[in-house]
């Protein structure tokens, strides 16, 4: 039994068993009491033959050698009852002590279940009419280390059945009824061919050419003759050579060998019926398929041939089995009229309207063959021969005597599957090295199912080779079919699983070219499929800091300071506390227009230099521009109005403290969004709250009446609009300067609430298409990682080493350079880019942090001077073993085979999607997402299915329903590097979709990708998984941290994703936020949240996530140089 899923109690259990038992056994070879040989004379079922009719309590002087396993034994004081099964099964065993003798009992009750036993002596009835055998001697033949399954459970563990075969015997009468039909069913199809004059022949196993079928072969390497070997994937070309070398009746059941995927109805090795007649044609073999199929059947099952499979009762016995034509069958299921000859487009249309996806090079014959595999034969019962295919699909088969576009060629259809195909063979060797040379070519162009030229086999039919028919029937399929099983694991004794256990030392693919696949190998079988390239060396020496700026950081401070509280007086110049110390003169002066012009520019300069000081400190080259014209403004309007000599003064004492700094300014300005409304909008209203409150108390003696709180307030805010407040002002210059002052403000707010609001409308380019083709190249070169394909996203900016070879995608956030996952490049340069970007950091006064970085990489990191903080695990499977197997799997198998009942899996390539399928696939994400906008800035592209023109590499994973509508659909986008793999990118279905659609969707995307040789397949982030572990002591800080996960889990689906993808027993890659200073996290979480989408209301979609990089300009970007 497996030991999965038991109890420490229960495993150590079993291994107090086993000691006691292996001690039973050392003390049988101690007393050289385990014979070699153990003649018997009857079986249980002749046993019970001979004595049907015996009463109770009966004894015979017949007596029996058996022998058997020992399934269970009862102890009744000085009597013993065992039973005991052999190969026909069960008969008692009676033991009593006054026959075997006292000593000999005590050994006899010394034996355990599982053991194998020979026992001699006489046939007896017991008193309840059982009939045993009454033991006058016994020797243990075999002992069981191991206690056998529970009596009453059996087996039910599927995966243990399936490794543990010799179990699953011994516990299960299913199992061994199974494999009685099929041993039935075999011996009954060869006595039939050999009664009709065929001979059982063999060929070879090993073939240097790959033919006889479409599929992806084994390939193995001759040693002593330095060859590349294909194992079989047919029997047909060498039967039919018999055919040409005069057999004229040849067959052979024998196994073959496909690499491709393991479902219920493929097993990589299988066993085949293969029957070749001469002089005749497809329908000689139908009538021949239909009394080969019925004789079995009958063999196996009786009189009765009715079998059940599938929910549907099927009798075999009704011949004959109707005869459908090919394109008749499309018609009658889909309304469809299809031709092999009618044009491509039409054939296309059809398809487009079904929903069948295709691919641009096939034909209409190939078309109407998708059709048929999509919507027509899994609703078929059976049994029914569909016939005459289309020429283009049947490369063997010879040419349909009424019509050239058809071949004669039949498919057994049963329950909804193929059970046999079959021809009339193709004889003319001069077509047959036409279709060979057709096969050659497509394999060129990387179909790794076509096959090769096989010249000899050419040659063979140049010799002559008579009208012929030939059949093929899978022997697994036909027992599945008999058997009443719903997999075809069910019918073949040791089918093939993933080990245990990896492979030996030195085990793996040696020698053996792989089969043209597409696309890159895998590397050696048991590999980590999270086991990728080192980043780069963590020792590499850091470079020497670049000289320092004439200008330190501190100033630079300084000066956002200064221009701060220059705006506040400049806000405040005209008040008279403020006013007398600064050296201004009298304010009612006349005429009034200069010193109320000038007064009212000062104000609207001190407002602006306010709102300017932030992008100051940040070092923003634009915000210099602007600060150094406002001081400009302001000196003229103090000289002009008054004059104001000490505002003058300060005013030029800040243009020449700006200018003499201008090197320290080189930073690009923030990118555009509404968040910036959060902190120009409270500035705003401080400075316009602060220049009118303290305006009308500095003045209230000339207001009439008395300010009061409301009424000041109601004064400045209705005065940004125009509108005058309760109060008259004596003062002439106050009653001019104050509302004019107001209105000015109001008019500056305006503009800039419309420009804030506006340029996150405008289209920007982070980056040049130049900058896009070269990051393009380097990720298609180096991108192993599995997210260095996001790195091209759209909003992201490049950063590329001085020596090309190597970049990061990072956008400006906020003062922040936020860097999406580790770089991308060659091994050096690497190293190089990170820290040429890090002394463009330090230039630009840039704070940077790494998003989503591989913790593996941490060691440059911290020698850069970055820390860590653990942010979660990446889910990377292995599609290189099976997802379903084992209990651990059951929910999961139980969710794949409930969408699999009215769902089936497509698998193309994003670039030959059909429109109509692309706006299938888009409406499903627009019901998906609701209002709310794409999320995702270090994991996903955020882009819509394409179809047309999309990169050839995307792949489609699509879930389609018994019209073709989908139901879901997944979009990978490749991982390049020794290890290829997929990266998922989009994971959506219809809301309405069945549960489970989306495990059924990564089930079989895994599976059909292992098939096409691909070793891994990332899915989902996981956030700060180690949070849930339950088996390792937390600190304060992570037991806080664990308590905030589980409030935010509702809502961000944290430990609900973690949990979803541990379904598919991923391997975890930890990823983390490398950031220079803890005390960042929080400014640097909240931008990495907004550039993943977290921040974003629905209904105004991205508007307050900030647009990454915004229009800053790439390095590379001759504006950016500029800039620079």
């Amino acid at each position: 039994m497996s030991g999965q899923g038991q109890g420490p109690a229960e495993a150590a259990g079993r291994d107090d068993q086993r000691a006691q038992r292996l001690r039973k056994l050392q003390a049988l070879q101690e007393r050289r009491a385990l014979p070699y040989r153990y003649p018997t004379d009857a079986s249980a079922a002749e046993l019970h033959s001979r004595h049907a009719g015996l009463p109770p309590d009966s004894r015979t002087t017949d007596r029996a050698h058996v022998a058997g396993r020992l399934e269970r034994v009862r102890r009744q004081g000085h009597l013993t009852f065992a039973t005991l099964r052999d190969r026909t099964g069960t008969v008692q065993l009676f033991v009593d002590s006054s026959v075997l003798g006292a000593a000999r009992h005590a050994e006899f009750d010394d034996v355990d279940r599982g053991d194998w036993l020979g026992a001699e002596g006489t046939v007896v009835t017991t008193r309840r009419g059982e009939l045993s055998v009454c033991v006058e001697d016994f020797a243990v033949l075999g002992k069981a280390l191991l206690p056998p399954p529970d009596a009453h459970r059996g087996l039910p563990d599927v995966e243990t059945r399936y490794r543990q075969r010799y179990t699953d015997l011994a516990a299960n009468e299913r199992t061994r009824e199974v494999f009685r039909i099929r041993h039935t069913a075999v011996r009954a199809i060869r006595r039939h061919l050999e009664d009709r004059g065929f001979t059982e022949v063999e060929g070879p196993v090993l073939q240097s050419i790959q033919g006889g079928a479409s599929a992806r072969p084994f390939v193995t390497h001759h040693n002593a003759l330095d060859l590349d070997l294909y194992l079989r994937i047919a029997l047909e070309l060498h039967l039919k050579r018999l055919i040409v070398g005069g057999m004229e009746r040849v067959f052979e059941i024998g196994r073959v060998f496909r690499n491709e995927g393991i479902d219920t109805r493929h097993n990589p090795e299988f066993t085949l019926l293969e029957a070749y007649q001469a002089f005749a044609d497809y329908t000689d073999m139908m009538d021949l398929t239909e009394a080969v199929v019925t004789a079995a059947a009958r063999a196996a099952l009786g009189d009765d041939l009715t079998v059940h499979h599938g929910g549907h009762a099927i009798d075999l016995g009704a011949t004959p089995w109707p005869r459908r034509r090919f394109a008749d069958m499309i018609a009658e299921v889909t309304g469809a009229a299809m031709h092999p000859a009618m044009p491509v487009g039409e054939a296309r249309a059809v398809l487009d309207r079904l929903g069948v996806p295709y691919e641009a090079g096939w034909g209409p014959g190939r078309l109407m063959k998708e059709v048929y595999d999509e919507r027509v034969q899994h609703s078929i019962v059976g049994p029914v021969f569909c016939v005459d295919h289309p020429r283009e699909v049947s490369p063997l088969a010879r040419t349909h005597r009424d019509d050239p576009a058809y071949v004669e060629r039949f498919e057994l259809i049963v329950a909804g599957f193929e059970l046999c195909n079959a021809y009339s063979e193709q004889n003319d060797a001069v077509e047959q090295l036409a279709a060979f040379e057709a096969e050659a070519r497509a394999k060129e162009h990387g179909d790794p199912e076509a096959g090769d030229v096989d010249l000899d086999y050419v040659r063979a039919l140049e010799r002559g080779m008579p009208c012929t028919g030939g059949l093929g029937i899978g022997i697994d399929r036909l027992v599945v079919l008999l058997a009443g099983v719903d997999s075809i694991r069910e019918v073949i004794l040791f089918p093939t699983l993933r080990p245990e256990s990896g492979p030996p030392p030195g085990g793996g693919p040696r020698g053996a070219a792989r089969p043209p696949a597409t696309p890159t190998p895998v590397p050696g079988d048991g590999a980590p499929v999270t086991a990728l390239p080192d980043l780069a060396p963590s020792a590499h020496p850091v470079p020497a800091p670049p000289p320092r700026a004439r200008v330190r950081p501190g100033t630079v401070r300084v000066l956002a300071a200064l221009t701060a509280l220059c705006g506040v007086l400049q806000l405040a110049v005209r008040l008279p506390v403020v006013h007398d110390r600064i050296g201004g003169g009298a304010v009612d002066v006349d005429p009034l227009a200069v010193p109320v012009a000038g007064a009212v520019t000062s104000v609207v300069v001190g407002l602006l230099l306010l709102l300017l000081a932030r992008q100051l400190a940040r070092r923003e080259h634009r915000a210099w521009q602007l600060a150094v014209a406002l001081f400009a403004v302001g000196a003229v309007a103090h000289a002009v109005k008054g004059p104001h000599p000490v505002a003058v003064a300060l005013c030029v004492a800040m243009l020449v403290a700006l200018g003499s700094a201008r090197s320290a300014f080189r930073a690009p300005g923030d990118p555009p969004s509404l968040l910036r409304l959060l902190h120009v909008l409270p500035l705003y209203l401080g400075g316009v709250l602060l220049f009118g409150l303290t305006t009308l108390w500095a003045e209230r003696s000339r207001v009439e009446p008395a300010p009061t709180p409301v009424g000041a307030l109601e004064t400045v805010l209705g005065g940004l609009v125009g509108v005058d407040g309760p109060y008259t002002y004596r003062s002439a210059f106050l009653a001019r300067f104050l509302p004019a002052a107001l209105l000015a403000l109001g008019v500056v707010g305006l503009v800039v609430l419309a420009v804030l609001l506006l340029r996150p409308l405008a289209a920007r380019r982070p980056h040049t298409e130049d900058d896009w083709e070269h990051a393009s190249r380097l990720v298609h070169t180096y991108g192993w990682d599995t997210l260095a394909y996001f790195s091209l996203r759209d909003d992201k900016s490049f950063f590329f080493s001085s020596d090309g070879e190597a970049f990061l995608a990072y956008t400006y956030l906020g003062g922040y350079a936020l860097v999406s996952g580790d770089p991308v490049g060659a091994r050096e340069s690497v190293v190089r880019v990170l820290d040429e970007f890090l002394a463009l950091c330090d230039e630009r006064a840039w704070t940077p942090a790494l998003l989503a970085v591989r913790e593996a990489s941490m060691p440059l990191y911290a020698s850069r001077g970055f820390t860590s903080v653990y942010l979660g695990d990446e889910a990377v499977i292995d599609c290189r073993r099976p997802l379903l197997e084992g209990p651990a799997h059951k929910r999961l198998r139980a969710a794949v085979r409930r969408v699999g009942r009215t769902h089936r899996f497509r698998l193309l390539a994003e670039a030959d999607a059909p429109p109509a399928l692309v706006e299938q696939l888009n409406a499903i994400s627009a019901r998906w997402r609701g209002k709310a906008p794409e999320r995702g800035f270090t994991m996903t592209l955020s882009q819509d299915v394409r179809g047309a023109g999309a990169d050839p590499q995307f792949l489609l994973c699509v879930a389609l329903d018994e019209r073709g509508v989908p139901g879901g659909f997944l979009r990978l986008v490749p991982a390049y590097g020794p290890s290829f793999g997929y990266t998922l990118d989009l994971m959506r279905h219809d809301p309405d979709a069945p549960n489970g659609m989306t495990e059924f969707l990564i089930a079989q995307t895994a599976a059909a990708l292992g098939a096409r040789g691909v070793a891994r397949l990332s899915m989902n982030f996981a956030m700060w998984g180690r949070l849930f572990a339950d088996d390792v002591p937390f600190t304060p800080a992570q037991r806080a941290a664990r308590w905030a996960v589980g409030v935010l889990n509702p809502f961000f689906q944290i430990r609900s994703l973690r949990d979803f993808n541990e379904r598919f027993d991923p391997e975890w890659l930890p990823r983390v936020l490398a950031v220079r200073r803890r005390a960042d996290l929080p400014r640097v979480g909240l931008r990495y949240a907004g550039a993943e989408g977290f921040l974003a209301v629905p209904g105004l979609g991205p508007l307050l996530v900030p647009r990454a990089v915004g229009g800053v300009p790439s390095p590379s970007d001759p504006a950016g140089r500029a800039a620079a």
